[in-house]
């Protein structure tokens, strides 16, 4: 079973955390860790600050390494700096539930808890766990499905060449937006807006028989459901064919089955999840982004003076979409593993 524990601040002087549990003798490839990072930062819609690139370094050595203990890992932040408390309160964010919650912290620190830059450290998790799937032929993978109301219209196909995964996308898409998705995220950008979406994040090559039935929060899909939206901006997760299933008849709502030699899954409504445990097919769902709530133009409450104002804007992302895509990919490399190596698949 793989635990882990983070600590650090947006902008403080470093992100890291432990991790236990990784299968003794996994050879990690820290290029490829990093790659992932970089990942995160890319995407169109991110602000001025994701120009600036995240690097980790493990404890005990400096290039690839073989797992034997526990894993200690650092980020630095290239921003560092201490900001003013904000006053003008953001009810899309931490700032007011948050003060709730914990009344002894100022609200400048609540938003530095609770900042999507905390999801570095998962993407971390995440790359290596990847790493260990990819032993046993697994690989994990997301594509934009809207941004700010604009569907794309590509279909992808999935699957694994004889030397590395590779995706063979149809119709000439772009895996992150479409022309007319930026130009969007431009407009929205130039009035100080921003645009919510939906990402499809999936992972094919599962085996049939992971997961579990009961208690019903140790299903694969209620696990990955917890996760999955637990990062800043996902708002809802649907599996398979999601909300369609309000509109069909039992008949038409199943999955198909065939025999060649074991009874196997032909089609996959179900997301690659049934009754908490996978199907053999790909595992798929599909995340709800809310827009970005650092937005100008909105009224709030002051929280010194009571008064009506505009609601506090600092730099900030237009457009989140692809990017909860790399890290959410990345946290369900870890759910998929960490239940793997729990029933010793």
């Amino acid at each position: 079973m793989i635990t882990f524990e983070f600590w650090g601040t947006s902008h403080g002087e470093e992100l890291g955390g432990i991790v236990k549990g990784l299968p003794k003798g996994l050879l990690i490839d820290v290029g490829r860790v990093n790659d992932e990072l970089k990942r995160r930062k890319e995407g169109y819609g991110r602000s001025v600050r994701q120009m600036l690139q995240d690097k980790v370094t493990f404890d005990g050595f400096d290039g690839d390494a073989v797992i034997e203990s526990d894993l200690t890992f650092h980020i630095a932040n290239k921003s560092v700096e201490q900001r003013p408390d904000i006053t003008a309160l953001r009810s899309g964010h931490s700032d007011v539930v948050g003060k709730a919650r914990f009344p002894e912290l100022t609200v400048r620190q609540i938003a530095e808890i609770s900042s999507a830059r905390n999801s570095v450290c998962y993407v971390v998790l995440g790359a290596i766990c990847k790493q260990y799937l990819e032993t046993r032929g697994i690989y994990t993978y997301h594509y934009v499905e809207k941004i700010g109301g604009i569907a794309s219209r590509n279909r992808y196909r999935f699957g694994v060449s004889e030397n590395e995964p590779h995706f063979a996308i149809l119709h000439c898409p772009c895996r992150y937006a479409t022309q007319l998705m930026k130009q969007a995220i431009d407009s929205a950008r130039t009035v100080g807006d921003s645009l919510g979406g939906i990402v499809a994040v999936g992972a094919t090559g599962v085996p049939m028989g992971v997961g579990e039935i009961l208690p019903y929060n140790e299903r694969l899909d209620a696990q990955i459901s917890a996760y999955l939206v637990g990062i800043p901006s996902v708002k809802g997760i649907s599996f398979g064919i999601g909300d369609k299933y309000a509109n069909l008849y039992g008949t038409k709502a199943q999955d198909e089955l065939v025999f060649d030699g074991t009874v196997r899954y032909s089609t996959d409504k179900c997301g690659g999840i049934v009754a908490g445990i996978t199907t053999g097919q790909d595992i798929l769902c599909h995340l709800i982004v809310k827009p970005v709530p650092t937005v100008k133009g909105v009224n709030t409450v002051d929280a010194v003076t009571h008064e009506t104002v505009l609601q506090h804007f600092e730099r900030a992302d237009t457009c989140v979409v692809p990017n909860v895509g790399v890290i959410a990919e990345n946290i369900l490399a870890y759910v998929i593993a960490n239940q793997m190596l729990k029933q010793n698949f």
